[in-house]
């Protein structure tokens, strides 16, 4: 009695239920790939470049007399970014230059002095085995060729020795400008013209982006590190993105485990060790610094939209 009261509210119940079942098929179109993606292993990232930035410091002690580049500019290999006052370099290389060409003056007086001499002493020669001239004159003769020979040999290396203090000037004016090592970006400017600088000061003159494709360093878990391999597909998902995924594969992984810098995730202990696996970014996209979710596909899996 009681059930067939309560039979048309079970029915309406189930009705509901089947309503509510069907529509939540519809909205998510009814498609298991639709459904939470199963990962190999999940790390803790931040976008990097290889090799990291490039600190660029002035060489030698000196005043800032220009800076050719600011922040954000891109700048090829080689390109002029500072110039430090050279006056005192330059002026030492005019006088390297002056003992140079003094040099080579007296390595050509001496030079053109040596065939008179040969020559004198030749002839006094053929004039002693003819008994015209004395063997006494013979004598002083070789000995004036001998000296003369010496000193163009001490010239030669005078010469020398000007052409390497006229290299070192050059070397150290050169010193004086400062060049960018490879092409890249600059990151910041950190000097200002009038400024005086030294090689060992804290701060670099600047920071260089180098041009190269940017790489994520993850912090692997020991109990994941096993599951991840070179040319692995990964996901890799910025912390405040709003869940935007970029396509990645892993290029390496470290050989031995070190201590956590981006923080320990929830379940690890204060003092974990983590390995470092290196992952290359397949697009752009993304910045130097960024902290991000790296997200380890299986390997029937393909990367998110980039």
């Amino acid at each position: 009695m009681n059930q067939a009261k309560y039979l048309p509210m079970v029915l309406l119940l189930t009705a509901c239920a089947a309503l509510l079942l069907s529509a939540c098929g519809a909205a998510t179109g009814g498609d298991p790939a639709s459904a939470p993606r199963a990962y190999v292993a999940i790390a803790r990232g931040q976008v990097a470049v290889e090799g990291g930035l490039l600190q660029v410091r002035a060489a030698v002690p000196g005043l800032v007399r220009a800076v050719s580049v600011a922040t954000n500019a891109k700048v090829a290999a080689g390109q002029t970014l500072v110039q430090l006052d050279d006056g005192a370099a330059r002026i030492a290389v005019q006088l390297a230059r002056a003992d140079l060409a003094q040099a080579h003056a007296q390595q050509a007086m001496l030079a053109a002095g040596e065939p008179a001499a040969a020559l004198r002493a030749q002839r006094l020669a053929a004039a002693v085995a003819a008994d015209a001239a004395s063997g006494q004159e013979l004598a002083e003769a070789r000995a004036a060729l001998g000296e003369i020979k010496a000193h163009a040999q001490a010239a030669a290396a005078a010469v020398q020795a000007a052409q390497a203090r006229l290299a070192a000037a050059r070397h150290q004016l050169a010193l004086y400008t400062v060049h960018a090592p490879v092409a890249g970006y600059v990151a910041r400017r950190l000097v200002q013209v009038g400024a005086r600088v030294s090689p060992d000061d804290a701060q670099p003159l600047l920071e260089l982006l180098p041009e190269r494709p940017l790489i994520v360093r993850a912090e692997l878990n020991e109990a994941y590190a096993d599951k991840v391999y070179p040319g692995m597909r990964a996901e890799v998902v910025l912390d405040a993105g709003g869940g935007r995924s970029y396509a990645a594969h892993v290029l390496r992984l470290g050989l031995t485990y070190g201590a956590v810098r981006l923080g320990p995730q929830h379940d690890q202990p204060d003092d974990a060790r983590d390995l470092e696996c290196v992952l290359q970014l397949d697009a752009p996209g993304l910045r130097v610094g960024q902290r991000v979710r790296v997200q380890f596909l299986p390997q029937t899996a393909r990367a998110g939209a980039e």
